[in-house]
């Protein structure tokens, strides 16, 4: 029996192309994947190790295509917009997290890491498509930054160094976390590094796609530590939060970028609506960080004027 194709599927800021389609009664998901293979080695390992990724049904490694799991269209996203009680769903994306932070870490089929030069490559993917393109800074007033991005990124290297072996997602936000039949399902894990576990937590409690508060976003974070705690890793919340938020700055910095670079250059313009969001959340942290300069430049009112 062949698979049916009924709809093309616009979603996120992929280059995979995706279909939704029928084999008789059944939905299915059709990739087309120029690096599935690669995608495919991951997605075994995390299944293997009880990490709840969508099945693959089929696969032509050749052909650059496979057949996957409909997860619906409940991401967290969705169902965090129709519902006030979000603290169950939060739970339970934080509890897929940290298995799939340590489960997943030992062997993993990953050879890149979140590493120095990755933090300085997402920053001048901030600076480039997000303060130069999108805002429209002048280069030389952006030279005023680079001091404040270096110490950023010396900091949060050196701050991670004791907690940096663990699987890290890279874009573990709303939009990539599915509930199926009352389980989380987690999507698009396919730019995995070894990493600071902060980064990924990071990416769920300061989402542009969402809004939660500031005493909610504590309260996820005491729940996370518990989650840790039970695998066996202590962390107290004192030398837990400076690196969160060293890594929650990294992070809204490169959504931005993202945002900017997929509205502008790849007729994405959807991804225009989370950048006043992602400014605000990245201004609050500056706020209260020692990087001035860079706090100087995203707080400024024509900055964020052009960012709305």
């Amino acid at each position: 029996m062949e698979y049916k194709i009924v709809e093309k599927i616009t979603r996120g800021g992929s280059s995979r192309i995706f279909y939704r389609c029928r084999r008789g009664k059944e939905s299915y998901i059709l990739v087309w994947d120029k690096d599935v293979y690669n995608y495919l080695k991951l997605q075994r390992h995390l299944s293997e190790r009880g990490i709840a990724v969508p099945r693959v049904h089929w696969a032509d490694e050749h052909s650059h295509l496979l057949v996957m799991e409909d997860l619906g269209n409940d991401s967290l996203y969705e169902l965090v917009r129709k519902t006030r009680s979000i603290s169950p769903l939060y739970h339970a994306a934080l509890d897929a997290l940290v298995k799939l932070q340590v489960d997943g870490y030992t062997h993993a089929p990953v050879k890149r890491y979140y590493d120095y030069e990755h933090v300085r490559w997402e920053q001048q993917y901030f600076k480039k498509y997000f303060l130069r393109q999108y805002c429209k800074i002048p280069q030389k007033k952006l030279r005023a930054i680079d001091a404040d991005l270096e110490a950023l990124a010396e900091r949060l290297i050196a701050q991670a160094k004791p907690w940096t072996n663990f699987l890290m997602h890279r874009d573990y936000q709303s939009q990539n976390i599915y509930i199926k039949d009352g389980k989380v399902k987690i999507i698009d894990f396919q730019s995995a590094r070894i990493g600071p576990l902060t980064y990924d937590v990071a990416a769920l409690l300061r989402d542009a796609y969402v809004t939660i508060s500031e005493k909610r976003e504590h309260a996820f974070v005491t729940y996370y530590l518990a989650c840790l705690k039970k695998k066996g890793i202590k962390l107290k919340e004192a030398e837990f939060l400076p690196l969160y938020h060293l890594t929650g700055l990294q992070r809204n910095m490169q959504a931005l970028g993202a945002f900017a670079n997929l509205s502008l250059n790849k007729d994405k313009v959807y991804f225009k609506e989370y950048i006043p969001r992602g400014l605000a959340l990245l201004c609050s942290g500056l706020v209260k960080s020692p990087f001035k300069e860079l706090s100087g430049i995203c707080t400024d009112p024509k900055i964020m004027s052009r960012a709305v």
